[in-house]
Formats: structure tokens, sequence, C-alpha cells
């Protein structure tokens, strides 16, 4: 399909950014107030790496760890931490804490964000039930990763039991939104779940 060379992908050509996906997170940023300076973060889906640049300008002597099926991620900063993995593989956890290296970068994690989407078939259907399977597994790692308050913001394509699983995890974050970012193009399915303050009151 021919990339559609629309206004953010060459705002983000002009402003050195990896893709245009960056400002769906900067707008996302803008409007929850997710990152903070120091905070350990940790980006699934990583490639080609816009959401770890966008991290990395907000956390300063924080750090982030990107994940990813990609064999590598060109950012060279020592805050980085890249993981070649698949979030779907049972042994994710224990790929994150061998290969990591640091506590800074396997957890506990202030803040998980995802842009990870399956690859689409063109069946809606088929489409929605494999995004919503990365998000459940999103929500899985931030079980044991993701600290006491923490947030996740994670991409999913909208679907009829979507509903049904945004309902399933209010009762572990205080809050918990669906938000579609201005970026995000028209005609796109995709929503991101804010889930603010892990084991707080809602």
């Amino acid at each position: 399909m021919r990339e559609v060379r629309d206004h953010y992908y060459k705002k983000a050509k002009a402003e050195q950014y990896r893709a245009r996906s960056v400002y769906k997170l900067m707008e996302i940023d803008r409007k929850f107030h997710l990152l903070r300076k120091g905070f350990s973060v940790l980006d699934i889906g990583c490639s080609p790496g816009s959401w770890s640049q966008y991290v990395l300008e907000h956390v300063e002597n924080g750090h982030v760890t990107g994940i990813d099926l990609a064999h590598s991620v060109d950012i060279r900063d020592s805050r980085f931490t890249f993981i070649q993995a698949d979030i779907l593989d049972k042994n994710v956890l224990s790929h994150i804490g061998c290969e990591a290296g640091d506590r800074g970068a396997t957890g506990p994690f202030d803040l998980i964000v995802s842009d990870a989407a399956p690859k689409t078939t063109g069946n809606k259907f088929t489409d929605s039930q494999n995004s919503l399977r990365l998000v459940r597994a999103v929500f899985e790692i931030a079980k044991s990763l993701l600290r006491d308050g923490g947030s996740v913001v994670s991409k999913v394509f909208q679907g009829e039991d979507l509903q049904g699983f945004v309902d399933s995890i209010r009762k572990d974050f205080g809050r918990v939104d669906l938000f579609k970012p201005k970026s995000s193009r028209a005609e796109s399915r995709e929503l991101y779940i804010i889930a603010r303050n892990r084991g707080g009151k809602r």
C-alpha cells in the first residue's frame, strides 16, 4: 500500500522523529500528563523508535526499555535498552529479566506504553481480535512490571469485545479512558486505552 505522506508524516521528517505516530503519544501525554522526570518506561512494540524518542526527551535521568520483534532499534542513548522479544511469548518476562541488565531496565516501571499492532488482514473482526490479544498481553505484563500508581497506554482496534475488556481492567486502575488522537488517520479504527493510577481508587 502506498504510504500517505500527510501533514504528520512530513512534520515527523522535519523534526527528525522516526515515524508520524510520535504525535499520537505527544497528544496523549499533553492531555493526560503521563510522563515525569526520572520515570522508568517500558515501550512495547517500540520499532521504529519514535515513541521511545519522545519519552527520552521527557524523562531526563530516567530510563526507557524498548521491546519489539525487530532485530534492533537505532537509538543510541545510554538511557535506552532494547530487547528483541515477542510479548505473546509466555517467557517474555524472563526475556526482559535476562536481557535488560539493570533494575532501571527491568522494572518496576512507572509507565508502560504500547503502539503495537497485529498485521492486518482486512477483516475487521479478525483484526480487532488480534489487536485485543496483543493488548491483553500488554496488561498481563503490567501485572508483573508496573508499579503501584503507574499507568498504561495501549493501542487497540475497535471491536465488539473491546468494551468488555476495558470494563474488566477498571478494577485495577483508578481511571480508564478510551481516546483517539487527532493525529490518527480519520479512517483508522485505532483507539488508545489510557489506564492510570494502578491500584488507586476510582
